[in-house]
């Protein structure tokens, strides 16, 4: 139908347009497909370095860890000891410290375990770990900014594939960020209240709600970029983890883990995703507050072998061109049987 083709619709959150364009699905393909790599994967792998009891490539050895661990990378791209650079005063040589800590969490000993596949107490282990790294890390002298995160599968180019996160904890603010940060800011403003907690609870009118419990809501975005990228968000305002009541810490757990199955159920196969936890910055800027903590999760897939790729129009232009309607994606994920 031509309703589902065409259409551009406002993500308020990054303020730019997405175009909707269902129709694109149905082209020939004739690219890359990719198949799931994940199956018999062993429960230890003595050359994996995230194992237990394994001596990394940095020569440290990883304890026998029986519950989730986080470290700080051996390769880290950000350090508190980059050297300072003196401002240039040319427009066009600019340079700064890129000062941060870069952590890994792995979730499990087992390499073979995904979120997905964890009981509910080991899922609660992982939310734990991710509250105390937050509240250790916002209190770190310079630091600004922590974003977690977790890159899974090899259609993303992961170098490991213990099941594992990471944390970029800067002493910046990246530009995105600050963007997000000033649209939540001006819309609390003129609405008073909040832009992704108002967006979200919007989709259950749209259709566009995948599932919900008593603290938090997973949705397609109406202007979802991805082809069945979900948020998930507190019901409260929420600027970031460590507000989080240990009441609460189960809820996320449960609504994180079964959108991870969810995707395991819809492509048939282990799902590769990038998440993004979305925690409110940690420096002094007052529009902190109007800061809505949420978790992204963006599958590269836009069905079981093939990837939604980045190419000429969207790259040249950054104008994303999703090919499946969010009102469809929301269906069937809501479809999966778990």
């Amino acid at each position: 139908m031509t309703e589902n083709n065409w259409q551009r619709r406002w993500h308020p959150v990054l303020k730019e347009w997405v175009v909707i364009s269902a129709r694109t699905s149905n082209r020939p393909w004739s690219g890359m497909e990719f198949n799931d790599s994940s199956k018999n994967k062993p429960q230890h792998d003595k050359d994996c370095y995230l194992c237990p009891r394994v001596e990394r490539a940095s020569g440290a050895s990883n304890p026998n860890y029986q519950s989730p661990w986080a470290f700080d990378n051996d390769f880290a791209s950000l350090s508190l000891d980059a050297p300072t650079f003196v401002e240039s005063k040319d427009p066009l040589r600019r340079i700064e410290s890129a000062k941060g800590l870069c952590r890994v969490m792995c979730w499990h000993p087992r390499h073979d375990l995904s979120l997905a596949a964890l009981d509910d107490q080991q899922m609660l282990d992982v939310v734990k770990l991710w509250k105390q790294e937050y509240q250790s890390l916002s209190e770190t002298k310079e630091i600004q900014h922590i974003l977690m995160f977790e890159n899974k599968g090899k259609e993303i180019g992961v170098s490991n594939p213990h099941p594992h996160g990471q944390i970029y904890a800067s002493a910046f603010i990246p530009k995105q960020i600050q963007e997000i940060r000033q649209s939540q800011a001006e819309y609390a403003q003129e609405h008073g209240s909040h832009l992704i907690l108002d967006w979200l609870l919007k989709s259950q009118e749209d259709g566009l709600s995948v599932v919900e419990n008593e603290f938090f809501i997973a949705a397609v975005p109406f202007a979802a970029r991805f082809p069945y990228e979900t948020w998930i968000t507190s019901k409260r305002k929420l600027s970031h983890l460590g507000q989080l009541q240990d009441h609460e810490l189960p809820a996320l757990a449960s609504i994180y883990q079964e959108m991870a199955k969810r995707y395991n159920g819809l492509f048939k196969r282990e799902a590769p995703n990038i998440t993004l936890i979305q925690n409110a910055p940690v420096d002094s800027n007052s529009e902190n507050d109007s800061w809505q903590f949420h978790i992204v999760m963006q599958p590269p897939l836009r069905d079981s072998s093939k990837l939604k790729y980045l190419a000429g129009f969207e790259s040249g232009t950054n104008c994303i061109v999703n090919p499946v309607q969010p009102e469809q994606a929301a269906a069937s994920l809501r479809a999966v049987q778990l």
